[in-house]
């Protein structure tokens, strides 16, 4: 059993990747603007905005959109201190009490522990299960993280499967205030 209580975080992964891409964009087009309109005066302005607009379209490129592959456009995830095989038994006991059956795949990974996806028909979610680091992790331990990943908008469905899974991982949940 967890001490601490725990809720699934939210993330809009499409919209975070489309600011920065809008913002390299438009840092772009304005670089390339003041260029052509001011001329000389304009090239280190110009040569600045057109840095930052690079960088920020490298940095998208290599943190945002593996992350939107991977998790999809909007996911919630959750992490505990369970193995991989505990995760994937809530999982599967909270898909086959709404009486689906679920199937778990395993992605092929370098990784030693590669990552499960856990999909049930009739459940437009898919739960990837992997080992990963606890960003507020002080001491050793494997942690597990659970990312719920679904192509629709949250329903109240979705949030009953979400808590049936934390009450079999023996999670508990804050209050909602």
């Amino acid at each position: 059993m967890e001490s601490r209580p725990a809720d699934w975080a939210y993330a809009n992964n499409a919209r975070i990747a489309s600011f920065f891409l809008g913002l390299a964009m438009l840092l772009l087009g304005l670089g390339v603007l003041a260029v052509a309109a001011f001329g000389q005066d304009a090239a280190v302005a110009g040569a600045g905005l057109l840095t930052i607009a690079v960088f920020l379209l490298v940095f998208c490129v290599l943190v945002f959109v593996p992350r939107l592959a991977r998790r999809g456009a909007v996911s919630f995830s959750v992490y505990s201190r369970r193995s991989m095989d505990d995760a994937e038994q809530a999982i599967r006991a909270a898909i086959e009490a709404s009486g689906r059956t679920a199937r778990v795949e395993r992605v092929r990974s370098r990784s030693r522990t590669p990552p499960r996806i856990v999909t049930a028909e009739g459940i437009p979610a898919k739960f990837r299960i992997e080992i990963t680091r606890h960003p507020s992790a002080s001491g050793p331990g494997e942690w597990t993280e659970i990312i719920e990943s679904f192509p629709e908008r949250d329903e109240a469905a979705a949030r009953a499967l979400r808590m049936k899974i934390l009450e079999g991982l023996g999670i508990s949940t804050p209050p909602k205030a």
